[in-house]
C-alpha cells in the first residue's frame, strides 16, 4: 500500500478550530489564559505528528485484516456473527493501534439511483476499537453481529486500521479491510392459495426474465432452431464437428427449450399499508413464490414500487428469489419540489394510492388493510391474498 501523509481527526480538527478562536478572543479581552490554551493545543497536535510518525515507521506493513462471515444469507432476525482477525508482524507486538468499529462500517445497499458521492470519513477515536497485539505474534480475533434487524442488502465497508497519538488528534492509516456483502431475506409466510393459481398458465417468454444461473445449459430436449456457438455451460454432446471444422471454432447444435408456465404475483407494497404491512408482504409474496417454483412455473413478481423480477425453477431459484425480494424496495421515491418541476419542464407525480391493475397478474398480495382500497376492478378480475 502507497504510504499515506498523516492527517487530522475529529478531535484535532477541533483543536485546531479552537486555538485561533481561543487567541483572537484573548487579545481582545486581555485574556492571557485564552492565548495559554491556544498555544498548548497547537503544541499537543505538533506532540502528536511527531508520535505518530514515530509509530507509522514501526507499524507500516505488518497488519493485515481478514473478515470471516458465517453467511452471506440469512433470515431477518436471525444472528449472524462476524469475525474480524488482525495479523501483525513480530515488530509491531507492543504498538498499540485502532480498528474502526465494524457496526459503523454497515451501510444498506439501495437500488435505486445512487446518490452524490460520500464525503470523506475523518478518522475518529471514539467509534474505534483499541487493539493490542500479543506479544507471541499470535493473531487477534474480534467478533461483532451483522445488521439482520432488518430486510435488505448490506455491504461492510473496508474497515480501517489506524494508529494514533497518545491524545487521540492525529492519525494515520495502516491498512484497509476487506469488504463483505450480506442478504437479510424476510421468513416465507404460507397462505392458503389454490393450486390451481399456482400452476398458471402458458405465455410468451419475458425480455426481462433472471434466471438462477448466469447462463442456461441447453439440453436438446427442445426443438431443434440452429447452430450457434459454444458457450460456456453447454452440453459437450451438442457438439457439431462439421459447422466447427468449417468456422474454426466450437458450434453446438441449439434447441428451443419447452415454455414453462409463469405465475404473476403483485405485491402492494404502497405507504398507507405502514412499514411493517410492506414487510408482511414481501415475505407472503417470498413464500407463494417459493410454492409456485416448486410447481416447476415461473413466477414473475412485480411490486406496486415498479420493481418486476422473473425467476425461473431450478437448484438455485428459491435462493434467488429471496435474494431479489430482499433487495426490493417499498419506500415510494420523494418527488422533487414544484419548482423544480416547472423549471425542468417534468411531468407531476402520478398518484400511488391505488395501484393500477398488471397485465396477467392474477394474484395479489395484499394487506386486510390494504385490500379495502384496491380498485373494484382489480378485486374482481384477481385472486387477492391477504395474510
Amino acid at each position: 500500500m502507497v504510504p499515506r501523509p498523516l492527517s487530522l481527526t475529529t478531535r484535532g480538527v477541533v483543536a485546531l478550530g479552537i486555538a485561533p478562536c481561543s487567541a483572537t478572543a484573548g487579545v481582545l479581552l486581555g485574556a492571557e489564559e485564552l492565548v495559554l490554551v491556544s498555544i498548548a493545543l497547537l503544541v499537543l497536535v505538533c506532540c502528536g505528528l511527531v508520535q505518530s510518525a514515530q509509530r507509522v515507521v514501526r507499524a507500516r506493513g505488518t497488519w493485515q485484516v481478514v473478515v470471516d462471515l458465517e453467511s452471506a444469507d440469512v433470515e431477518v432476525g436471525r444472528p449472524l456473527d462476524v469475525s474480524v482477525t488482525l495479523v501483525a508482524a513480530p515488530a509491531a507486538a507492543s504498538l498499540p493501534v485502532w480498528l474502526e468499529d465494524p457496526g459503523h462500517c454497515w451501510v444498506r445497499v439501495h437500488r435505486r439511483a445512487a446518490g452524490p458521492p460520500r464525503r470523506l470519513r475523518l478518522p475518529n477515536p471514539s467509534q474505534a476499537v483499541r487493539v493490542t497485539p500479543r506479544a507471541d505474534g499470535a493473531a487477534v480475533r474480534l467478533h461483532d453481529a451483522a445488521p439482520t434487524a432488518h430486510r435488505g442488502v448490506y455491504a461492510l465497508r473496508g474497515m480501517r486500521l489506524w494508529c494514533f497519538d497518545s491524545f487521540g488528534l492525529v492519525a494515520q492509516l495502516l491498512t484497509v479491510g476487506p469488504t463483505a456483502t450480506i442478504t437479510v431475506h424476510p421468513v416465507p409466510l404460507r397462505v392458503e392459495v389454490p393450486d390451481a393459481a399456482l400452476r398458471g398458465s402458458e405465455g410468451t417468454e419475458d425480455a426481462r426474465h433472471e434466471a438462477p444461473a448466469a447462463h442456461l445449459k441447453r439440453t436438446g430436449s427442445g426443438d431443434f432452431s440452429g447452430i450457434r456457438p459454444y458457450v460456456p455451460g453447454d452440453r459437450l454432446r451438442l457438439l457439431y464437428w462439421p459447422a466447427s471444422a468449417r468456422t474454426g471454432e466450437l458450434m453446438v447444435r441449439d434447441f428451443e427449450e419447452p415454455r414453462r408456465p409463469r405465475v404473476h404475483l403483485m405485491a402492494d407494497v404502497r405507504a398507507l399499508l405502514g412499514a411493517p404491512g410492506c414487510e408482511r408482504v414481501l415475505a407472503t409474496a417470498a413464500g407463494v413464490g417459493l410454492r409456485v417454483l416448486a410447481q416447476g412455473s415461473v413466477v414473475e413478481l412485480s411490486t406496486t414500487s415498479g420493481e418486476h423480477i422473473a425467476i425461473g425453477p431450478g437448484p438455485l431459484a428459491d435462493m434467488a428469489l429471496l435474494r431479489a425480494i430482499a433487495g426490493m424496495e417499498t419506500a415510494e421515491p420523494v418527488p422533487p419540489p414544484r419548482w423544480w418541476r416547472r423549471r425542468r419542464g417534468a411531468a407531476p407525480e402520478p398518484d400511488r394510492r391505488a395501484p393500477h391493475p398488471v397485465a396477467g397478474a392474477p394474484l395479489v398480495v395484499t394487506t386486510a388493510a390494504g385490500a379495502t382500497t384496491l380498485p373494484d376492478t382489480l378485486g374482481r378480475s384477481h385472486l387477492v391474498v391477504a395474510p
